[in-house]
């Protein structure tokens, strides 16, 4: 639970950004170069959400591991 916590705190949305998000027609693709449990992925779709995407799809192009 730590680990996640730090994971989320060392994101942000920038008021530009949340503006941006919120006034899009679709969905945001959040791409990633590699993964290896998803929790990067999982904890930026949701803060994107939360600023203001109304679909987040995220795309890996490398799986570690």
């Amino acid at each position: 639970a730590q680990r996640l916590r730090a994971l989320a705190d060392s994101f942000t949305v920038p008021d530009d950004l949340a503006a941006a998000l919120a006034a899009a027609n679709g969905p945001v693709l959040l791409v990633d170069d590699c993964t290896e449990s998803g929790w990067t992925l999982a904890v930026g779709a949701r803060l994107l959400r939360r600023a203001g995407a109304d679909q987040v799809l995220p795309l890996v192009l490398a799986v570690a591991g």
